[in-house]
């Protein structure tokens, strides 16, 4: 059972807060579809504006699944209702593909596995990250993508296997992939759910453990559609997912009960949103499954085939051809019509002198492609086929190939689906919740009012503005006031830098000999000043995960094990935030949780403890914008725990019976040899590797200015916190009414 820990940060009735104003501005800046959804959630630390549209995205969705299983949804939380629910999905597929057509369906099925447990990447924050069931969620995340590559690692490999086959994806975080017209718009739909859910895991908590379940109980696609192959023919990146899942699912289903059984009176209405998140999935996949196999059950006609070349190539071919007439029009004026009229285009080209009626396979329009004609390179040997098999189909269809045209009605799952009718999704506004009053000013907020709003960034998104504007604004003073150490950045000058830094601490450190100088009185105050800063220990890398989509997914990785180990890697005892939670008690100091305004309210806090806090919670939002100051940032951290600070600290806590824990699982994780100051150190330099081989060594300098910045902003957020609770311990302890 987790006892009390459920409260607030997980209440059930959690609804982010939109002005009016932000959901206009959200319909206007984004009124597309899904595709530009979906790649404004890949780059969510630009577009961070696009998030009313995805809460309503979600909204809609939830709202269509309910009403299309509806007759699946049991009404009352059991036990048996739960193990009633793993027994509705099925494997049944009475289509399956040939192996000749994997290729085809992982083209089809890419932006599905690329942002697969999207949804969980951000499950543990600040603000959950001591909250059991968050953390249970964590483990099982961490078991789902615990692998030699990593979950990253591994669209690598997926791209490699088509590549191999003459197949080039464009990158996931490029528009070109979003915009891969061969690919349906209902798989994007999908993925654009994966990755909505992210950005929302305290308020669909419940919609996320029935979407997790179903993922664990169904069969992928892919083993679908290849399931009489699968052992010999499916690619070990595919297999290697399914195997996990299963051992997974016992998990999940051990969360949903101790979920429900612990808000046992919202049991009922929390059991209807699981149902529905479960549905979801189970309906996303349906809807992909009718996609695909329609696409890949169905051979285009000789004509079809040669309409999809054309609208294919027509947008590249705008403005090349304005001399060249077909009838009483340039090819241009063809192109730019709006729609293009391609039958009247075809039934012309068919009349014109380059196609040869008696003989179509000598048309002129064929040689126009081949070696030393005018377009040359336009199109590859399948398109030349297709050219040819339309000028045969249409004139000589005796020496057509022939292809036949199919359509497929079939069972998914418990739906029957034919192949020209898929769910719609609702467009309704109205599921949409802003707030007509007015909101904050979060400009004009001090930091001690900030960190509420920066805990909860989650449901006041408005203040993300304000955030990256404060990120600003140090790193603004900390480059002004500090200098480089040494003219040019190179892996050696670095790491003798550091090993410089690191070296003398510890040559100055000298064990305690005698009293401290400090009370024991004094200890305790100064730990009740830290806590706004570490209960939130790691937060500055809690987005870390939005790496996970960029080329820079390696140093992604190596930050992602940093955050791990500050959370705990889903060990509750490990966690840091708890450590500190439980020097608190052993203290006797009561402090309200950090998520409520109480918590900012408490009197016993000097203003400025929040500065450090806020400073990271608020660069953490923006990973890929201060990707290089983020790295700085990091060494700074991880270095600063190592020496004679944290040494002499602990061995003083200990002096006056304080438990040290927290000083010490500091001295001991970030060491340099292989902790998280070495990772810090590898992350930067592998950084530095990547801008150099991109641009140049002129470059990769500018970014190592950026990333001693970042290094050097740590101070700057800390310098008045550091001389207030100096000043504050002069005049003894600070009242109410004197904080600084």
């Amino acid at each position: 059972m987790y006892q009390n820990a459920f409260n607030l940060a997980l209440e059930s009735t959690l609804k982010p807060v939109f002005s009016t104003s932000a959901v206009t501005a959200a319909a206007r800046d984004y009124p597309g579809n899904s595709r530009d959804l979906f790649y404004a959630l890949i780059h969510i630390s630009e577009h961070y504006a696009v998030l009313p549209n995805a809460y309503h995205f979600l909204k809609s969705n939830f709202q269509e699944a309910h009403q299309e299983y509806a007759a699946y949804f049991s009404a009352k939380y059991s036990p048996a209702s739960l193990a009633a629910l793993l027994k509705r999905t099925s494997s049944e597929h009475p289509y399956p593909l040939p192996t000749t057509a994997l290729n085809d369906f992982l083209v089809q099925y890419a932006p599905i596995y690329f942002t697969e447990l999207g949804w969980l990447a951000s499950i543990t924050q600040t603000v959950t990250s001591q909250t059991p069931l968050v953390v249970d969620l964590m483990s099982v995340t961490l078991r789902l993508t615990e692998d030699k590559q990593g979950i990253a690692a591994s669209r690598e490999i997926y791209h490699a296997h088509l590549l191999a086959d003459g197949i080039d994806l464009p990158s996931l975080h490029t528009l070109a992939f979003t915009k891969q017209a061969d690919v349906g718009d209902e798989i994007f739909d999908f993925a654009a759910i994966q990755l909505a859910l992210a950005q929302f895991p305290r308020v669909f908590l419940p919609e996320i453990l029935g979407f997790s379940l179903s993922y664990c109980q169904t069969l992928s696609l892919p083993e679908q559609f290849f399931s009489d192959a699968n052992e010999t023919i499916l690619p070990n990146f595919i297999t290697s997912r399914s195997d996990k899942r299963k051992q997974e699912l016992s998990h999940i289903t051990a969360i949903i009960k101790t979920y429900l059984s612990e808000f046992n009176q919202q049991a009922d209405d929390l059991w209807q949103r699981i149902q529905t998140g479960f549905w979801l999935h189970q309906q996303q996949m349906a809807v992909c499954d009718h996609r695909i196999t329609t696409l890949l059950h169905t051979e285009l006609s000789p004509r079809q085939a040669v309409e999809k070349l054309l609208a294919k190539l027509m947008p590249n071919a705008i403005g090349h051809h304005g001399k060249i007439r077909l009838g009483s029009r340039t090819l241009d004026e063809w192109f730019k019509e709006t729609p293009f009229k391609s039958a009247n285009f075809l039934a012309s080209l068919l009349h014109s002198p380059y196609v040869d009626r008696a003989k179509p396979e000598h048309s002129k329009l064929l040689q126009l492609f081949e070696f030393n004609g005018p377009m040359f390179g336009i199109l590859d040997n399948n398109g030349k086929t297709v050219l040819k098999d339309w000028l045969l189909s249409e004139l000589n269809p005796g020496l057509a190939q022939g292809k036949k045209h199919k359509t497929a009605n079939y069972k998914v799952g418990l739906k029957s689906i034919s192949s020209d009718t898929a769910p719609k999704q609702s467009t309704t506004d109205s599921q949409v919740e802003h707030s007509d009053t007015a909101q904050e000013n979060y400009a004009k907020l001090s930091n001690r009012e900030l960190y509420f709003y920066m805990v909860n960034n989650d449901l006041y998104p408005e203040v993300l503005p304000t955030a990256k504007l404060k990120v600003k604004r140090v790193l603004v003073w900390a480059k002004v006031f500090n200098r480089l150490p040494f003219h040019l950045y190179s892996h050696q000058a670095f790491e003798d830098y550091i090993k410089s830094i690191y070296q003398h601490e510890v040559a100055i450190y000298k064990p305690l000999s005698k009293n401290p100088k400090l009370s024991k009185n004094a200890y305790v105050w100064g730990i009740e000043q830290f806590a706004p800063t570490i209960l939130t220990d790691g937060s500055w890398l809690q987005g870390i995960q939005q790496l996970d989509y960029y080329p820079s997914h390696v140093i992604g990785e190596l930050l992602h094990k940093i955050y791990q180990d500050e959370i705990g890697n889903g060990i509750l005892v490990q966690n840091h935030p708890h450590i500190y939670q439980e020097l608190l008690a052993s203290l006797d100091i009561k402090l309200p949780p950090i998520y409520t305004k109480d918590f900012v309210n408490h009197t016993g806090f000097i203003n400025s403890a929040f500065d450090i806090p806020v400073y990271l919670m608020a660069i953490s939002k923006f990973p890929s914008a201060f990707l290089p100051e983020l790295l700085g940032l990091n060494m700074a951290i991880e270095i600063s725990g190592l020496g004679k600070v944290y040494l002499r600290l602990s061995e003083e806590l200990k002096f006056w019976g304080i438990n040290s824990a927290i000083v010490d699982v500091h001295t001991s994780i970030d060491n340099l040899s292989s902790g998280h100051s070495a990772l810090a150190i590898k992350a930067i330099q592998t950084y530095l590797d990547e801008v150099t081989a991109c641009y140049g060594e002129e470059i990769m300098q500018t970014h190592w200015r950026r990333i001693y910045t970042g290094y050097c902003s740590l101070q700057t957020a800390s310098k008045r916190f550091k001389f207030s609770l100096i000043g504050q311990y002069l005049l003894k302890r600070p009242s109410a009414n004197n904080q600084n």
